[in-house]
């Protein structure tokens, strides 16, 4: 309420000698306490005070703005006008004008109600292409309003120099998948929100002809986006919790701009799951965009069903009775339905790979083993459209080549799908220089690999798993896989690249040499005998000295960390020539 001004301010002093006007003041003209009232939006009252000679007339010339004019004071000749304000929820200010006439004399009084929380979309919906593209939302409001998009693959682009500025851009990313839909809110406060839905067409779907023998030659080399959306931890922020770089479209652009073909995604799904086997769908559709990241780049994707806490990698092979591995397989199959069902509109550039590394050494937990693979194969192949023929990737005991070589039988798996099989094994031969982190009873690490890059004198040169047992291990599997039409997908291979700067007589060029060997005849005799070598890497930028580490690329800064294990990489993919 504005109070009345001192009554000193509307009194003329008169002479001092003519005692006669000591009790009435004189009064000069029409005054009024105050020029311009304000109201919010929830209304209320304003008393204005008025001095003139005569009464006043006070009227208004807004049906919204009621007034009462109270009583003149006869003896200062003020007379009070109340103005009423009722709450208002409109989305722009309105004005009215209060006149006042006294006399021959008129003033007016300038009212306002301010809309604080004013918010309307003009339009509700928009729909995409499946290219994506900039959706340009139109709103009424007074002042700063958040938009909070419920999806990633809506960002928006608006400058926000201009904080009244209406006219809101978002991009829209392209969809590789079905078509999608995601909202967009915009709100001033917790309780004024408004909604537009987002609506983006999918890719059309096309039949897959490739088999998989076709679409192994077109995968290597491959990379790992390893230590990221596997660790067996619940909710979103399990991507970070193992290393410290969110997944980007620009981090796995850089990737396709090093050479690498395809990569590997190994994902937990169990520990996002309940009870009842049901997938958390927001991380399924954090996995998706990463999905999506990597086909946008041209690459193709491997998705697996990585340790994921052992649930069954480990907990499937230890307990071998027939409620455990029932219970086990309809558990896979009920994940795998789910995730199928996410990506069965795919193209070719999705494979899925059943499980890791089942911890399998012997021929009966190699039975229990197939048994698994078959309930995934069966699940994928269910859920339809593209899953018909969609290449998957089984993998041998242990993910070994001895074991594999000797337990495993692909063609004991049954598949409605003609020649849409790889067989996965990983390779980390000798333990002692691709994994061994410190010198131990049974053994000592080796620093140098190749027989060209020992270094004489010194107790750390391998002496066993070198070029000769490689390509014999290598010809193993293509004999018993490669040549008989299931091609060979290596998914992990990689060594311990170890800071020896602290270790008297040792040579650091020897073992950075005996690093971009090894990955350099992985490379290329993995790929001249018709297998996919796909490069492990976690991320985690520093060697620790002797331990080393296996990281190949800085993923926060975008540069190459292991140049020895890239320079290998690349090397050997140049010279390699895939069989068929």
């Amino acid at each position: 309420m504005v109070a009345f001004l001192a009554t000193t301010a509307f009194v003329a002093c008169g002479d001092d000698d003519d005692s006669s006007n000591n009790d009435q003041p004189v009064i000069a003209g029409l005054k009024l306490s105050v020029n311009t009232v304000t109201f919010t939006k929830d209304g209320g009252t304003q008393t204005v005070s008025i001095q003139s000679a005569v009464k006043p007339t006070v009227t208004s010339s807004a049906v919204w703005l009621p007034i009462e004019v109270g009583e003149m004071s006869q003896t200062m000749k003020v007379t009070p006008v109340t103005l009423v304000a009722p709450a208002y929820n409109g989305t722009d200010d309105r004005t009215a004008t209060v006149t006042v006439t006294a006399g021959d004399e008129t003033k007016t009084i300038a009212v306002t109600q301010t809309a604080e929380d004013g918010l309307l979309v003009e339009v509700r919906t928009y729909d995409v292409p499946q290219a994506g593209g900039t959706v340009t939302v139109q709103l009424t409001a007074n002042g700063d309003v958040t938009a909070t998009p419920s999806a990633d693959w809506i960002e928006e682009v608006t400058t926000r120099g201009d904080m009244q500025q209406q006219t809101r851009l978002f991009n829209v990313a392209p969809n590789n998948g079905a078509a999608r839909t995601a909202t967009i809110t915009f709100s001033k406060n917790s309780l004024l929100k408004e909604t537009v839905t987002i609506n983006q067409e999918g890719k059309a779907i096309q039949p897959l002809t490739m088999t998989a023998r076709e679409l192994a030659k077109l995968m290597y080399p491959g990379w790992n986006l390893g230590n990221t959306m596997e660790p067996p931890v619940a909710g979103v922020n399990a991507e970070t919790s193992w290393q410290s770089t969110r997944t980007t479209q620009q981090l796995i652009d850089y990737v396709k701009s090093l050479g690498f073909m395809s990569v590997r995604i190994p994902t937990s799904w169990n520990c996002h799951a309940d009870g009842a086997g049901t997938i958390d769908a927001q991380w399924t559709a954090r996995v998706k965009e990463v999905v999506d990241y990597c086909i946008q780049a041209g690459l193709y994707v491997v998705l697996n069903d990585h340790w994921d806490n052992g649930w069954i990698e480990t907990d499937g092979f230890t307990d071998l009775s027939e409620a455990n591995v029932t219970a086990k397989a309809d558990r896979l199959k009920t994940l795998w339905t789910q995730i199928a069902t996410e990506f069965r509109d795919y193209d070719e550039h999705l494979l899925f790979a059943g499980l890791n590394e089942p911890n399998c050494d012997s021929q009966a937990k190699t039975d229990v083993l197939l048994r698994y693979e078959q309930a995934f194969i069966d699940a994928v192949r269910a859920t339809g459209s593209n899953n018909a023929q969609r290449t998957l990737i089984v993998q041998g005991p242990s993910t070994d080549i001895e074991k594999t070589d000797s337990y495993y039988d692909v063609t004991r798996l049954t598949d409605t799908a003609a020649d849409r099989l790889m067989v996965e094994v990983h390779y980390y031969t000798p333990w002692n220089f691709c994994g061994m982190e410190k010198n131990e009873s049974w053994g000592r690490m080796f620093y140098y690999w190749g027989t060209g890059n020992h270094l004489s004198g010194s107790s750390y040169n391998a002496n066993w798993g070198e070029e000769s047992e490689l390509k014999k291990l290598f010809q193993r599997m293509k004999t018993k896989f490669v040549d008989r039409g299931y091609p060979v997908y290596i998914g992990e291979y990689n060594c311990q690249w170890r800071d020896l700067s602290g270790q008297s007589g040792e040579d650091q060029a020897r073992h950075d040499a005996s690093v971009r060997l090894f990955h350099k005849t992985v490379c290329q005799q993995a790929a001249d005998m018709g297998m996919v070598p796909v490069v492990w890497d976690i991320n985690y930028t520093n060697q620790g000295g002797t331990k080393g580490v296996m990281t190949i690329v800085n993923r926060s800064a975008l540069s190459i960390f292991c140049q020895p294990a890239m320079d290998g990489i690349t090397e050997g993919t140049a010279a390699a020539v895939w069989p068929y």
